[in-house]
């Protein structure tokens, strides 16, 4: 996507060097401040869908509140945006740059060298990045069109600095605006992977990239995954990343503005995922338990309960009380929510992220993922 040299723009004039860098570790990502809870939980979930093709120790984090009107300095090269950050802000107008009123802009500064042998110059680092978004773009969008426009545009502030062409119509770097239902494209998810674990930070235009150029490779897949009233959920482990993903039908309103949950809502269900064998660094044991989690619809703050969490010495969970306890045996969380995406604020290690199912908010499935488990979780609505 950003091999280039590329063009762009109203009048196909922007261009960039050829080559391909990225961050040489894991961003933080920060949202300027101003911000309201809906946004911010928009920009969390995004955040979510790229951790969940990356491995942990790869993850992008969110961290405080960045300045306002930072974001758009990209043409003196974001000056106000420290090294190894992606600022997001979110405009009452549209950005400038790019196209005739662009809903959003993704922006890197990438440090450059002039090549004298070459004759040429030549990207050497990615240092910060940021996004922008128009709220008046979104206000009447469905809430998943916002989420993948803001996965897009930070997929352009992680590296993918290009689009791609009709060839690739299955990737978010074609269609913006297509439903992340749960997880990236796998083509996105792939290349995301390939950018951050099989790249150097620097990779100049002459290098060919190739499966063989990009080392072992193997077409091995372990798949576990839960089916509950329409919803699915599960985690596939290939390349030795294991990347949660959910399915399900988009609620037609936002959680809080249901008439018919009030009170405290909960959800139960169950949860399915890996974790990694201590004895080999390339196998998954899979992992099941159940998952409960609980919504107060007054402060949208709640619960994310795992119990009963056990591990099986074979390719699939069995049932539960056959297994092997792992840990503790549970793992608790508090929750907030933000239209329709919840994400942890608080409890054990790791971090949940989800959204909710069904056109009542009858399910709500997301992932949990912690150094030492990668899980996926489905939870049906308790009927009053």
């Amino acid at each position: 996507a950003s091999g280039g040299p590329w063009q762009s723009g109203p009048d196909y004039t922007f261009s960039a060097e050829p080559g391909l860098v990225r961050f040489e570790s894991p961003p933080t990502v920060r949202i300027a401040r101003g911000a309201t809870d809906h946004e911010r939980a928009i920009t969390a979930y995004a955040v979510a869908l790229i951790n969940r093709a990356l491995p942990i120790e790869h993850h992008l984090t969110i961290g405080a509140d960045a300045p306002l009107g930072l974001a758009g300095q990209w043409q003196q090269g974001l000056p106000g945006i420290p090294d190894g950050q992606i600022f997001v802000e979110f405009l009452d107008g549209y950005p400038s740059g790019g196209r005739p009123d662009s809903e959003a802009l993704g922006h890197q500064h990438v440090e450059r060298e002039y090549d004298a042998q070459q004759d040429r110059w030549e990207k050497k680092r990615l240092r910060a990045a940021a996004v922008e978004m128009a709220r008046p773009a979104f206000a009447s969008r469905p809430d998943h069109q916002a989420v993948s426009v803001m996965v897009h545009e930070l997929l352009h502030g992680l590296g993918f600095a290009g689009h791609v062409g009709l060839v690739f119509s299955d990737s978010n770097m074609y269609d913006a605006w297509f439903r992340l239902d749960g997880s990236l494209p796998k083509i996105d998810a792939t290349a995301l992977m390939v950018l951050y674990t099989r790249l150097d930070a620097e990779t100049e235009s002459e290098e060919l990239l190739s499966v063989t150029s990009l080392g072992p490779w193997s077409n091995d897949r372990l798949e576990v995954a839960g089916q509950l009233d329409g919803m699915r959920f599960g985690v596939w482990h290939t390349g030795n990343v294991a990347m949660p993903w959910t399915l399900g039908t988009e609620p037609m309103t936002a959680l809080a503005e249901n008439p018919r949950v009030a009170g405290t809502a909960t959800w139960e269900g169950g949860l399915v995922g890996f974790i990694p064998d201590g004895g080999r660094a390339d196998h998954y044991i899979p992992v099941g338990g159940n998952a409960e989690l609980s919504v107060n619809l007054v402060t949208m703050d709640g619960r994310a309960d795992f119990t009963e969490l056990q591990s099986w010495r074979r390719r699939a969970p069995g049932a539960l009380g056959t297994g092997d306890q792992w840990g503790d045996g549970d793992l608790s969380y508090t929750i907030t929510v933000g239209g329709n995406y919840l994400r942890s604020t608080g409890g054990d290690r790791g971090t949940v992220n989800g959204q909710f199912y069904g056109t009542d908010h009858e399910g709500v499935a997301g992932s949990l993922e912690r150094h030492d488990l990668t899980a996926a979780f489905g939870a049906v609505r308790d009927e009053p």
